[in-house]
């Protein structure tokens, strides 16, 4: 028996979904200075938030249920991120750097305008690892609306031998969500002054990225 393309995906999202609550549920969670959660449950924003590839299993929980919109590429690969970022009651735009990257950037750019936030990682789907490619900073300078750089850590985890050496987080630890400080992009900003916002928006990342894995009495497998 054949069973539909998006049959494996969809069955996938299920298993990823509770997963993920249960990482979630046993997991103290702990927001280094603002509550990022709080503040989209009450509705704040919009706002664009660039994290790392790597990360990408710990804001699905932290987002979960809110009103976040994030780019997930074409690709079969991409179609089992997008069933577990809907199962998550997230909003997708369908894109990447590598293939369809204006339609997805103008899909997320549409969500802004809508008062729906967007969530990016900059240096996917096929990286540099942690190197920003320039989309994001055209949907700052597109939207009027600053970048938000944010980064988690936790402490019991395995990294995987991917491109990005992904982080897959374990039940009963601590997670800690750390944001950085904003990065506005002028309207009229020129190609050189876009090159340094990339620059800043590495550099900010990185900042925050050592201070979330300062949490404490890692594991690591």
């Amino acid at each position: 028996m054949k069973y539909p393309r998006f049959y494996a995906p969809v069955t996938a999202s299920y298993l990823a979904y509770a997963y993920l609550q249960l990482v979630g549920r046993t997991n103290r969670v702990e927001y280094a200075g603002r509550n990022i959660y709080e503040e989209l449950r009450q509705g704040k924003g919009p706002y664009i938030f660039a994290f790392w590839h790597n990360r990408l299993l710990l804001p699905l929980y932290i987002f979960r249920g809110t009103n976040v919109a994030t780019m997930v590429s074409q690709s079969r690969d991409g179609e089992y991120i997008a069933q577990v970022m809907l199962r998550c009651g997230l909003k997708i735009s369908r894109g990447s750097a590598s293939r369809h990257g204006a339609e997805g950037l103008l899909g997320l750019l549409r969500h802004l305008r809508q008062g729906t936030s967007a969530a990016i990682t900059p240096d996917g789907p096929l990286g540099p690892c942690e190197i920003a490619l320039p989309g994001i900073i055209q949907l700052a300078k597109l939207s009027g609306i600053p970048i938000t750089p944010v980064s988690f850590a936790c402490t019991r985890y395995k990294r995987m031998k991917s491109w990005d050496r992904m982080v897959v987080p374990f039940p009963f630890g601590k997670i800690r969500c750390v944001l950085g400080e904003e990065i506005a992009v002028a309207r009229q900003a020129s190609k050189e002054e876009m090159k340094q916002k990339r620059a800043a928006l590495e550099e900010e990342m990185r900042r925050i990225t050592a201070i979330a894995e300062a949490v404490e009495d890692k594991t690591i497998y």
